[in-house]
């Protein structure tokens, strides 16, 4: 599996699973208005950083290697990339049916996976919530608790609460819409 893979591939087809990395991540971030302009700021940053640490990275994935490579490559397009982030999801399905068609389902899993870890990723940069009720502070912590179960008895692993807070509900739905999209699981 090497960077030919990307090059078999039509321009538009490239440009599509090239920019993907990006924009899930900022589909996510923008799920979320609650914190404004600060959080907003500082979760594009993260992703900034998310996106150019993950080119570093050496994955299993020769290709999802190649994939990242050029989505930094491409950081003089990623303001544009900004445009229609709400089609993301639609996006997701469509790059997963391109890449069926040249790799197999492992690459297509990484891919996948790799798109879950850029939007948790970005979600957890910034805690959005803002003063809640004694009630809603409980409801927060009773889904906590709930996830926690729910991932221990399906032996995957959970997050901490601290984590768990910096995930809002919008964010929550935004990955979990992601997840779907890719046809992958996400656990809260």
């Amino acid at each position: 599996m090497d960077k030919t893979v990307l090059e078999k591939m039509t321009a538009d087809e490239r440009s599509l699973i090239t920019s993907l990395p990006y924009r899930a991540g900022l589909w996510v971030s923008m799920s979320d208005d609650t914190g404004g302009d600060e959080s907003h700021e500082k979760e594009v940053q993260a992703l900034n950083n998310i996106i150019v640490g993950f080119s570093e990275m050496v994955f299993g994935s020769e290709l999802l290697q190649y994939i990242m490579d050029e989505t930094v490559k491409r950081k003089d397009e990623w303001h544009e990339w900004q445009n229609g982030v709400d089609q993301v999801p639609k996006e997701c399905a469509d790059a997963l049916n391109i890449l069926r068609d040249h790799v197999d389902d492992k690459e297509v899993n990484a891919y996948a996976q790799r798109l879950i870890e850029i939007g948790e990723a970005v979600a957890l940069a910034f805690r959005e919530y803002e003063e809640q009720s004694f009630k809603d502070k409980l409801n927060v912590y009773s889904s906590y608790v709930i996830n926690k179960i729910k991932a221990n008895l399906k032996k995957q692993p959970s997050k901490s609460f601290e984590q768990f807070l910096n995930i809002s509900l919008s964010e929550r739905k935004a990955l979990n819409a992601l997840a779907l999209a890719l046809d992958t699981r996400y656990s809260i």
